[in-house]
């Protein structure tokens, strides 16, 4: 299937179900219901209560007065359902007659069950949750954003959502997160989960262009005040709703909706300022003065005059101010409303960061227009157009010597001077100070364009129909700029000036149906069954280019044609998946849900060698509260629902992994060079997708009136045929390394998540959000080799791969025993598993107290566990590069601490002694003894930490106080992020990820902490 035929799909299959829904009979005259939803506790009105005509697309929001208007409502007897999370769903009869209006009040309950929720999108059949027997969860972001300090999809989804795991690789402004649900899955290919905006798939790759460890976040085009919620996927569902590569779990983002019926235009402006403290104290650098540095004629002011091999101390970074209080501003309009049969929701949007360092910011322009029309009651329309503009500037950091935390933390105090003269200065690089670390430009332009249409066409009672289609397309500008210069700041010819120019465009089209038969059945219609079918077919298109510029005459003139030496590149891949689904669910009396189903999908990546795989499902939904015998054996439990699924995935390689390729190269012909090729890659005609098993059970239950919800899941996830690359011998030929499917991985775990309204009433209520889970992740064989028939070793250094163990587990000779008096440590053999690179239990706690209505206090408090961390800072610092007291003052580690981190310091011997001596065996000591390279005890630390992630404080005025400069309503927030953090860690920030691309490491290595931020958010509506 190519681009252009999926557009023509997609025109053609609009066309007919827009056609279909307006060629009907006249309408007869129709009527029109309004009224009010309020809390049945201090009847306060319920502001965004969403109030339908069942059976029917007729639907409405209510405003901040809670109330609400159904037009076009057909005459006769209308079940009217009122929902609202945080509340127990309403449905009652009203009568309607022809031209007048009927009067519906509700007020409603409050409950902390959701079972009666609609999961928006991605479901087949019956989309209410207790008909779902995997869990999804949903974040309401809407609420979230109005209060909370978020600036970013990621922040939203931090810590709120179980077996959800976020990690901030970088402190820097504009850098990304790590993602994983349920935990890594795969080696080789990506474990970051598939991103949906509105049903349309969008990139969820990190960008092509990296610099050094940092990497920018294809999320943060994304405002969360662009957003209604987010649905996340875990378990079995998402292969066969999303296809196979949403193994990795699939987050839903929902935009806002106009408000049909509404009869009225709102107007939301918010304005937000951050102040970004860096939030910690850079390391100083220590060394003892030479002989030379003493004398009087001494051009450095720390040694000069002082006795020789005193341990003197500089701190380049705090001693030239390079960190700064970073700054965020942002200004956000948004205009809702909608008529009779119609809504719309327009927003734009301004954010500017600048952060803790001079050449770090981050800018994005942002535009989105939704509009949903009810041209009949059988026929919806929803369609949205985002447009964003990013900039990102990165300083050179993480695992770098032009970056400040580079050069800052491996200078040497012996390099200071006061003559004036060019130099180190206590700095790493010879005249690289912050002048010079600064004018290296990094910077990341991205235009986006996001376009979602759905169409809901449901001419029956028991026949609907949806079709999305939709597109994302992105364009970057990436440039990498070293300004000439005369002193050498640089390395060898960067000096002479460097301007490395990129850009990539990157399609991906989106065309999803989904068809459903209801049929009603039995005695009394105590069955129901949903027949559902579709097709997705998803077609994503990248290109790149780029050139390097080397030598500039001035640096005004930095374009690559003005540089005296350019070269070029050039890439190209396009990949295409189409699936067909096909799912039976069947309910009886509304209580007992099964449900079969299976997708078929065909992808690219294998060419025509591979047939279609098949991905079937199966699942189970038992409401047991609702029978008659359940209240007299469980008095406590007012709702209780028991689940379980079981689903199967199969993952694609990149595009034409499968294929042998050849590499262009030159050759002489007599004395013309002439084009020829290469042996690239042999491919790998039996290469199939990598296959996962999951079951998922648990329950959901409500307790004390529903106030109290717990919802409990057990997950047991197995993956075979895991795509790894096999070493072939050099004598091939062949410079790159096919994939093959070799070996087993294993992720289980449980999930828990609490949520309760623990008071509620007029003048207090009290919230509270308690979610834990765990996580095993096992590397349970990692097969034969197919070329060798051998089994195959484990691999990895300092991250390994060995099976027993997880994914990428940190080894390290491990150490056996200190002998103090002798200053002899002994160390194992062979590398040894030593802590794990993922957490194995998180945490996370969330209180919200409401006084009078308007003053809201709310907290957010998480944690990790059973990780380590890589401290490779101090590694350098204290055993490469010595610059650390700990190495050259005496008096600050113990002498047993000192033998750990060091070994023997005794001259003539070895460090460390392996526990058998001399050993020629694979992988054991040749010469019986070991180094700080291969002993990382001391510098793989337990990464466990607590932290306070989030304070704030709201004030909605009265609206009487609102009213006076003309507005509905407002509200004052001050609030706090990254506020407290209790860890063992040694280094700053054990959250931070030094290579925030990579799939298996978690090394801080020159990285910048995560900053603290103070936050004023001005809300105002009219």
């Amino acid at each position: 299937m190519n681009t252009p035929r999926i557009r023509q799909a997609c025109g053609a299959l609009v066309l007919v179900v827009l056609v279909g829904g307006l060629t009907t009979a006249a309408e007869a005259q129709q009527g029109t219901i309004s009224g009010r939803v309020s809390d049945r506790v201090g009847d306060s009105p319920v502001d965004g209560a969403r109030v339908a005509i069942v059976g029917t697309n007729l639907s409405a929001v209510t405003n901040r007065q809670g109330m609400y208007v159904l037009r076009g409502v057909t005459p006769g007897t209308a079940q009217v359902h009122v929902r609202q999370v945080g509340f127990q769903p309403q449905t009652r009869a009203v009568t309607v007659a022809a031209g007048e209006t009927a009067t519906a009040d509700f007020q409603m309950a409050a409950s902390a069950v959701v079972l009666e929720e609609v999961v928006v999108t991605g479901t087949a059949g019956d989309e209410r949750r207790r008909s779902q027997t995997a869990a999804v969860p949903t974040v309401n972001v809407a609420e979230i954003a109005q209060a909370a300090p978020v600036t970013t999809v990621n922040e939203v989804l931090q810590s709120r959502v179980t077996g959800v795991s976020v990690a901030r690789a970088s402190g820097s402004s504009g850098t990304n997160s790590q993602i994983r649900v349920r935990g890594p899955g795969t080696i080789s290919l990506s474990n970051s989960p598939t991103i949906f905006v509105d049903g349309v798939s969008i990139s969820e790759a990190q960008p092509a262009f990296a610099f050094d460890g940092q990497v920018a976040d294809r999320l943060n085009d994304l405002s969360p005040d662009d957003i209604e919620s987010i649905e996340v996927v875990k378990g079995p569902a998402a292969a066969t709703l999303y296809g196979a590569n949403a193994s990795t779990g699939v987050i839903q983002i929902i935009t806002k909706r106009g408000q049909v019926g509404a009869g009225r235009f709102s107007q939301r402006l918010g304005f937000e300022y951050h102040s970004i403290d860096p939030n910690f104290t850079p390391p100083a650098n220590y060394a003892k003065c030479t002989t030379a540095l003493v004398a009087a004629t001494s051009v450095n002011p720390l040694c000069r005059g002082q006795e020789v091999g005193l341990l003197v101390s500089d701190n380049p970074l705090v001693r030239t101010g390079a960190f700064r209080t970073g700054e965020h501003r942002s200004v956000a309009w948004s205009g809702r409303g909608g008529g009779q049969n119609y809504g719309y929701f327009a927003s734009a949007g301004l954010d500017d960061e600048d952060g803790t360092l001079p050449n770090n910011s981050f800018e994005r322009r942002r535009a989105r227009l939704n509009f949903n029309f009810i041209p009949h009651p059988e026929v919806v329309i929803d369609a949205g157009y985002a447009l964003t503009r990013s900039v990102t500037i990165l300083p050179d950091n993480d695992n770098d010597i032009y970056g400040f935390m580079g050069g800052g933390y491996l200078g040497s105090p012996l390099t200071r001077r006061d003559d004036g003269l060019p130099g180190q200065d206590g700095w790493f690089g010879f005249a690289r100070q912050v002048e010079a670390i600064t004018a290296i430009e990094n910077v990341l332009q991205t235009h986006r364009s996001t376009v979602a249409i759905t169409a809901k066409y449901d001419p029956t009672s028991w026949l609907s129909h949806r079709l999305t289609v939709g597109a994302d397309l992105l364009r970057d500008e990436q440039v990498r700029f070293y300004p000439r210069n005369p002193v050498g700041q640089y390395a060898g010819a960067l000096n002479t000036g460097s301007v490395d120019e990129g850009r990539l465009g990157f399609e991906r089209y989106t065309v999803n149906y989904l068809g459903n038969i209801r049929t009603t059945f039995g005695g009394s219609g105590q069955f129901v069954s949903n027949v559902s079918f579709g097709f997705q077919a998803i077609d994503s298109r990248t290109e790149t280019v780029g050139a390097t510029g080397l030598g500039l005459t001035t640096n005004a003139a930095r374009v690559i044609s003005a540089a005296s030496q350019n070269s070029g590149r050039q890439g190209f891949s396009q990949q295409t998946t189409v699936g067909y689904l096909g799912q039976l669910q069947l309910a009886y009396q509304d209580r007992i849900f099964l449900l079969a189903g299976a997708r078929v999908d065909d992808n690219s990546a294998f060419g025509e060698g591979l047939d279609p795989y098949f991905v079937p499902r199966a699942g189970l939904s038992y409401l047991i509260s609702n029978e008659p015998f359940f209240r007299s054996i469980l008095p406590f439990f007012t709702t209780l629902r028991l689940r379980g699924t079981w689903g199967t995935s199969a993952r694609s390689p990149t595009p034409g992994a499968s294929l042998q390729t050849l590499a262009a190269a030159p050759y002489a012909n007599v004395t013309v060079s002439e084009s020829g090729a290469i042996p690239l890659n042999p491919g790998n005609p039996d290469l199939k997708p990598e296959r996962g098993t999951e079951v998922e059970y648990g329950f959901d239950a409500g307790l004390f009136s529903d106030r109290l919800a717990v919802e409990f899941t057990v997950f047991d996830k197995t993956t075979k045929d895991l795509l790894l690359v096999r070493t072939l011998p050099p004598s091939l030929g062949f410079t790159a390394n096919p994939f093959a499917n070799i070996g087993e991985v294993n992720n289980r775990g449980v999930e828990l998540a609490v949520n309760g309204r623990l008071i509620n009433s007029r003048r207090l209520t009290w919230d509270v959000r308690f979610g834990m889970n765990t996580l095993r992740n096992v590397l349970v064989d990692l097969g034969v080799d197919p070329g060798t028939g051998e089994d195959i070793a484990p691999f990895g250094t300092t991250n390994r791969f060995t099976e027993g163990f997880q994914l990428g587990t940190w080894v390290s000779k491990r150490i056996r025993s200190i002998d103090v008096e002798n200053s002899r440590v002994t160390v194992a053999d062979t590398l040894e598993s030593i802590g794990n690179v993922f957490p194995t239990r998180e945490f996370n706690f969330t209180t919200s107290v409401t006084l009078f209505r308007n003053l809201r206090l709310t907290g957010l408090l998480d944690g990790k566990s059973g990780h380590s961390i890589q401290n490779l800072t101090d590694f350098f610092r204290e055993t490469q590069l010595v610059r650390s007291n700990r190495r050259l003052d005496p008096t600050v580690l113990s002498r047993e601490e000192f033998l750990r981190r060091y070994g023997d310091d005794t001259a003539g011997r070895p460090a460390f002694v392996c526990e058998s001596g001399a050993s020629s065996l694979p992988g054991h000591c040749p010469a019986g003894t070991a180094t700080v390279n291969e002993v990382r005890d001391a510098y793989i630390q337990k990464a466990d930490f607590v932290r306070l992630r989030e304070l704030s404080v709201t004030w909605t005025l009265p609206e009487r106080l609102a009213g006076l400069f003309g507005g509905a309503g407002a509200s004052v927030t001050l609030a706090g992020q990254n506020l407290g953090l209790w860890t063992d860690y040694e280094g700053p920030d054990p959250e931070v990820i030094s290579t925030g691309n990579a799939l298996f490491n978690r090394r801080d290595f020159l990285t910048v902490p995560g900053s603290r931020r103070w936050v004023v958010k001005v809300n105002l509506e009219f």
